[in-house]
């Protein structure tokens, strides 16, 4: 009977070409294929789901879609659509070994939801469930193949380098690689990426530790004081340490004032420490400037490609940006690397920042973006003179409100007009305190 592989994954990914490698491999090993490539094939980021089912003879293949519950393999490249209807269909709880890549890939249905939750525990824990829960292999495949490949392109690669060495593909190691080759897309990468999967399925830690021999990325806090300090260091590279003194007082006035009337609660200052931190930190021309000329960023970018890379940045400058007449915003141009230098000009004069020296300050979105600061300041005035216990649960969705203020331009004064509505509903419960079940927050 047909050996049946199932690779679920994303458009733009290369996830039919890895189905096609190892269908070659199958023919170069004198066995037969039938594939088929299904869903979203013309559109990026949609779903993909590449049915391959190999067999000794052609008589035992009679369709090329893997019946509901036969996949003898499952190649998770996208997690979310490793768990659709669809793929769980096709899995089994007595034959199906899964092999999946961990990384957080965010849907194309994030564009219309911004909150749109990512449950990785359980899209896990239902693949467990849907095939052979000891077959379950996990993996984040794209992190481990930008780090040692540069490039994410390869991670499929390197997922079948691991089902390989566990002994879940039905050809042998050195047909992949020879079907690599007769590719002949990033041959030497591809089969890198192959041998290095190979590895992790041996020893995982040792690939990690090659992958980030010496990494520098700055481990996510962990308790509240983390949190202030961290933005605490921004805010001093993105103004001054004056302002980043404005931070730490208002937060401080914050956990005193909780402490006060709930002891051990840290749920205000937290809430405050992320709302606060986002309008102090709002993106004007200064940061832009400063995020591309005084940052690793332009390095890692260069240290990404071979010979000397050719940059071009897509800004919207407010002072002479017009707006594209099919969508009501503005218009993004493309600046070559020429603009470096201005970069570094500009990001020099960030103290020029608010006062009435700073030539951007006068445009509508800045003087909204100083205002938010200005409001919410009035608005902890406030919560720490009226809060009490019942009202504490209320004053962390109002200190939370402005986190759902997002995006640039009309997309950012959209969520500012939704937020201050919301806003002002909590604000009338919070004049009646004692009502007893608040609106809550909702996406901006």
């Amino acid at each position: 009977s047909p050996y049946n592989v199932l690779l679920a994954g994303i458009g733009g990914t290369g996830v039919s070409t890895v189905a096609a490698i190892l269908g070659m491999a199958a023919h170069l090993e004198g066995r037969r294929v039938m594939a088929l490539n299904q869903t979203g094939l013309a559109q990026k980021f949609g779903a993909v789901l590449s049915h391959v089912r190999i067999a000794d003879t052609a008589q035992a293949l009679h369709s090329a879609r893997i019946p509901a519950g036969e996949a003898h393999l499952l190649l998770g490249a996208d997690l979310m659509v490793a768990t659709s209807d669809e793929s769980l269909a096709k899995l089994s709880s007595a034959r199906t070994c899964t092999v999946v890549n961990t990384h957080e890939e965010m849907p194309a249905a994030f564009i219309l939801d911004r909150d749109l939750p990512y449950r990785g525990a359980a899209m896990l824990s239902l693949l467990a469930r849907s095939g052979r829960p000891e077959a379950l292999s996990t993996i984040d495949a794209t992190g481990l193949a930008t780090a040692l490949m540069g490039s994410s392109l390869t991670a499929n690669v390197l997922l079948l380098g691991l089902a390989s060495q566990r002994g879940l593909l039905p050809v042998s190691p050195a047909a992949i690689e020879r079907a690599l080759e007769l590719n002949g897309a990033a041959v030497e990468q591809n089969k890198a990426a192959f041998r290095w999967g190979r590895h992790a399925a041996v020893n995982l830690e040792l690939v990690r530790r090659c992958a980030e021999p010496g990494s520098t990325v700055e481990p996510l806090p962990r308790g509240l004081e983390e949190v202030i300090a961290r933005r605490e260091r921004f805010l001093v590279a993105y103004q001054s340490a004056r302002y980043a003194r404005r931070y730490r007082d208002c937060i401080e006035r914050v956990k005193a004032a909780e402490a006060r009337i709930e002891p051990g609660s840290t749920r205000l200052a937290e809430a405050v420490a992320k709302s606060y931190f986002k309008l102090l930190a709002y993106k004007d021309e200064y940061e832009v400037a400063r995020l591309h000329a005084h940052t690793p960023f332009l390095s890692r970018t260069r240290g990404a490609f071979d010979g000397k890379a050719r940059l071009k940045f897509y800004l919207s400058p407010p002072l002479f940006a017009r707006l594209d007449p099919e969508t009501g915003r503005p218009r993004k141009y493309a600046f070559g690397g020429w603009i470096l230098p201005v970069f570094k000009a500009l990001a020099a004069f960030r103290f020029l920042r608010g006062t009435p020296l700073d030539p951007f300050g006068y445009a509508a979105e800045r003087r909204a973006e100083r205002r938010l600061i200005a409001d919410y300041e009035q608005l902890l005035s406030r919560l720490l003179e009226e809060l009490d216990v019942p009202r504490l649960e209320l004053a962390v969705q109002l200190a939370e409100l402005p986190q759902s203020v997002r995006g640039y331009g009309p997309v950012k004064r959209a969520a500012m007009m939704s937020v201050e509505a919301l806003r002002g509903e909590l604000l009338e419960v919070w004049s009646r305190p004692q009502q007893a079940d608040p609106p809550r927050a909702s996406a901006a």
